[in-house]
């Protein structure tokens, strides 16, 4: 009867309470008073358990979370950081391999085995990621890997907002119209520069491009005068294949791209003030982007001697 009762009650706890059970015996030690939190332990923000580690699993099957929603935490003590690495190093002494290596050799064995069915441990663990990832079907209609990609690619595109490779999404139609202008002015001295040069698109057997020294978006994003970056002392003839791997880095300094078109930076931030809020309005009244009209209504606004 004690055991009907016991496993009857077991049953009707839910399983984040059987888990705090569990944990606070198995992980007694980590309760102890002169332990240092980050160092010795970690604490779930949600069950406000001591952990060595959050595993991914424990997540999911007890917390019945998703991962992507648990709290951004520190979920690895230190302490078990270091005791991992220096397991992980120790050496065999019939191998004369470390524990890392022998663990490798193990695990690759056992996935190279051919079961009975005659498939490999490699082939089985695809074919069940592959069937997990299949299943996994979000409220937009993408798979697992859909969904792994998309994550991929915002993650990767934060990244390079952080490098200043690209331009946060939010600021791409400001730098669209802005680059239209700088266009316009380039357009009107390629005839100066492209002289006795083969110019084409990027592929053409010793094609020549027009480059900026100092870049179109880095002139954007530190608020440079269009008027600037379009000039002709700015530009240079680059090979098509030195200018696509040159992307949006710049050649010259600030500096320097102020001295060789002398220019003022008190000059240069006016009127990018001004076109900023030109831009601006004809984004809010959706008009065209047109670097011309742009650039004649600049004209128009009193400028700076």
């Amino acid at each position: 009867m004690t055991s009907l009762h016991s496993c009857i009650n077991k049953y009707m706890k839910t399983k984040l309470e059987q888990f705090k059970e569990r944990n606070q015996k198995r992980n007694a030690h980590l309760y102890a008073s002169n332990l240092t939190e980050g160092y010795d332990y970690v604490v779930c923000p949600v069950s406000q358990e001591r952990v060595s580690m959050i595993k991914d699993n424990y997540i999911t099957a007890v917390l019945e979370m998703k991962v992507e929603d648990y709290p951004v935490v520190q979920r690895i003590c230190n302490k078990r950081k270091e005791n991992i690495k220096s397991g992980l190093k120790q050496i065999d002494t019939d191998s004369g391999l470390s524990k890392y290596e022998v663990g490798q050799q193990k695990a690759r064995k056992i996935l190279s085995a051919v079961g009975k069915d005659g498939i490999t441990g490699y082939k089985k663990k695809g074919q069940k990621t592959r069937n997990t990832h299949m299943s996994k079907i979000d409220k937009f209609g993408k798979n697992g890997y859909a969904q792994i990609a998309s994550k991929a690619i915002l993650k990767g595109n934060a990244t390079k907002v952080e490098k200043g490779l690209i331009l946060a999404p939010y600021l791409r139609n400001e730098f669209y119209r802005y680059k239209a202008i700088v266009t316009y002015l380039t357009e009107k001295q390629r005839s100066k520069l492209n002289n006795g040069y083969v110019t084409g698109l990027a592929g053409k057997l010793g094609a020549w491009q027009v480059d900026h020294n100092y870049s179109i978006m880095h002139g954007f994003v530190n608020k440079v005068s269009p008027l600037v970056i379009g000039s002709k002392e700015n530009l240079r003839m680059l090979p098509w294949k030195e200018n696509l791997q040159k992307h949006s880095k710049s050649h010259i300094s600030l500096n320097d791209l102020f001295s060789v078109t002398s220019y003022t930076k008190e000059r240069s931030d006016y009127e990018f003030k001004i076109i900023l809020e030109l831009v601006i309005s004809d984004i809010e009244n959706n008009t065209s982007p047109n670097g011309a009209n742009l650039l004649e209504r600049l004209y128009e606004t009193t400028l700076p001697e």
